[in-house]
């Protein structure tokens, strides 16, 4: 019988009613014309007839007598026990999706059959049909589970008709299982060494003493000390309730404000967040007097370091922005956090930050576990993560995959998980919660779009003041005077052929300045009321890219 990890066990372990574990996918198809209006229980019945099921879906958690737990592979899955139908009263709109969404979400799976469900649900407007997957953490995580469903479809309708979900290998390669045993290695010897010189928990609680870094070879780095995270109506304990909020932005856009700043990707998402979490607590006066701390995966591997050489990935602690900044000095610190957090790893080694990551994570999940949150000061505030997925639009079951969202678990005390996922252009994002700790927490995805378009509107403000600034040193009479000097310091004369180098050098400078700025005033006018009888200059150059970095670049890319 296969065995479980340890990190595995973890999410087992962890779970309760309040806490389930297990992540959710949640589809919004487009059916083809002729078929849209039985399309749901078309495919509900269609589903019913795929009976063949593979591993892990034939897996059942099973307990031995020394209560160490295996999977029992059962011969035989009865799928109605796994496949549901449930009909909105026609149109259905996205809030009574996002009402069921969350009603589902937060059931916790029944351990006496395999942990998995899928739910059809018709009746939404414009005859959509959407899919919500559930799965036990302990099984997949969020980015096996996207593979997974990105597997069943296809590039193009007649050939989206293949085999459902249960019926596509989830297993583990034998490379990410030795990750997982080095893993568990590593917190065994790791938990060994600390508990020799101290007693881990309490001197964890106590903000993190000497002994405990020295434990995991920390103690000289310069890391933030850990449970300094401000208390927030985001590290409640839990209850049972669930909700959720979706959104979706233009990958478009995140790139375009990447690109400029010379941001990541994350860092923009990151951003956008902190300006809408900061906002939802000013509203229920409730300012920050520190800045919040975000859980964020991170890939501790070097440039050009193969993908073979072992579990390199963990979970880091983000300090966002603090109180009073613009939305792009937010954007500036929150890139520089990330930055130097993934210089710091990777400078004491990957493998003692891993171990310093599942100490503190470790214990913050024992403190949300055992409700010692109103004691203890929280790690972090919520997890914030990004799945990627597919750039080409699919198909499932002849249907077009119009919309595509994560729903992730929420944490022991957090009460709020945010979680994008890029698919075909979009970048989607859902916020899971706990209504009953974050009423209202529904406005935050409100907030997160108004918040990117304030970003863009500093990003351009900033973005055309300072081409235009460089562009008045190299007018005409400057470029004159600029390159006088320089034939008198090295004693050239215009007929040179270096003088000529130099000249032509001065003169695509200030041409390129002038593509930037008329593709920055181009971008400028969509956000901002621009006069339309004023023409951009150099406007044939208008559909290029344009790279003008207004943040300082770092030496090392965030993760």
């Amino acid at each position: 019988m296969p065995s479980l990890s340890l990190l595995d066990l973890s999410f087992i372990i962890f779970e309760s009613d309040k806490t389930p574990m297990h992540v959710t996918g949640l589809v919004v198809l487009e059916p083809p014309k002729e078929h849209a209006a039985t399309y749901a229980q078309d495919l509900y019945g269609e589903f019913l007839q795929q009976t063949d099921v593979t591993a892990p879906f034939n897996w059942k958690l099973q307990w031995s007598f020394t209560g160490k737990p295996s999977w029992q592979t059962l011969p035989r899955v009865n799928l109605e026990d796994h496949l549901r139908i449930t009909m909105l009263p026609s149109p259905g709109n996205d809030q009574q999706l996002q009402q069921v969404v969350g009603r589902l979400h937060g059931q916790v799976l029944d351990r006496s059959r395999p942990m998995w469900e899928v739910w059809v649900i018709g009746g939404l407007e414009n005859n959509r049909v959407a899919i919500v997957f559930k799965i036990h953490h302990s099984m997949a995580d969020g980015v096996r589970a996207s593979s997974l469903f990105t597997r069943s479809c296809a590039t193009n309708p007649e050939e989206s008709f293949t085999k459902p979900i249960w019926q596509c290998d989830l297993r583990k390669t034998a490379s990410e299982r030795r990750a997982e045993t080095h893993l568990t290695d590593m917190v065994i010897k790791t938990a060994s060494q600390a508990s020799k010189q101290i007693s881990l928990i309490p001197s964890m609680f106590r903000l993190g003493s000497k002994l405990a870094l020295k434990a995991v070879k920390l103690a000289d780095c310069d890391l933030k000390v850990p449970f300094t995270a401000p208390k927030t109506p985001f590290n409640l304990s839990p209850k049972r309730s669930r909700a959720v909020s979706l959104g979706h932005f233009s990958m478009g856009k995140l790139n375009q404000l990447s690109r400029i700043t010379g941001s990541s990707m994350n860092d923009v998402l990151f951003t956008v967040s902190d300006i809408a979490l900061n906002r939802y607590l000013n509203d229920r006066s409730l300012p920050l007097r520190k800045p919040l701390v975000a859980m964020m995966p991170i890939n501790l591997r070097s440039k050009g370091e193969v993908a073979s050489k072992g579990n390199k990935m963990s979970i880091g602690h983000v300090e966002l922005g603090r109180a009073h900044l613009t939305s792009l000095e937010r954007l500036e610190a929150i890139q520089q956090a990330t930055v130097d957090l993934k210089n710091e790893a990777l400078n004491i080694s990957p493998d003692a930050y891993v171990n310093y990551s599942l100490l503190v994570n470790g214990a913050s999940l024992i403190s949300g576990k055992f409700g010692l949150n109103g004691f203890i000061p929280p790690a972090s505030n919520l997890l914030i993560s990004n799945v990627p997925g597919v750039k080409d639009t699919l198909y499932f079951m002849g249907a077009e995959v119009k919309e595509q969202y994560p729903v992730s678990l929420l944490m022991p005390g957090q009460t709020l998980n945010i979680t994008f996922f890029s698919n075909a252009g979009k970048m989607y994002y859902s916020l899971v919660a706990c209504s009953q700790s974050l009423p209202g927490f529904e406005v935050i995805a409100g907030y997160m779009e108004e918040a990117l378009d304030e970003l863009e509107q500093d990003i351009m403000d900033t973005a055309v003041s300072a081409v235009s600034e460089q562009m008045e040193s190299h007018d005409s009479d400057t470029v004159a005077v600029e390159m006088a000097v320089l034939a008198a310091r090295e004693a050239l004369t215009p007929d040179d052929a270096e003088f000529e180098r130099l000249y032509i050098e001065k003169q695509q400078r200030v041409e390129k300045l002038e593509k930037q700025l008329s593709q920055l005033t181009a971008m400028l006018s969509k956000t901002i009321e621009i006069d339309p009888a004023v023409k951009p200059i150099n406007e044939e150059l208008m559909n290029e890219s344009v790279a003008i970095d207004i943040i300082p670049k770092s030496s090392s890319a965030s993760s």
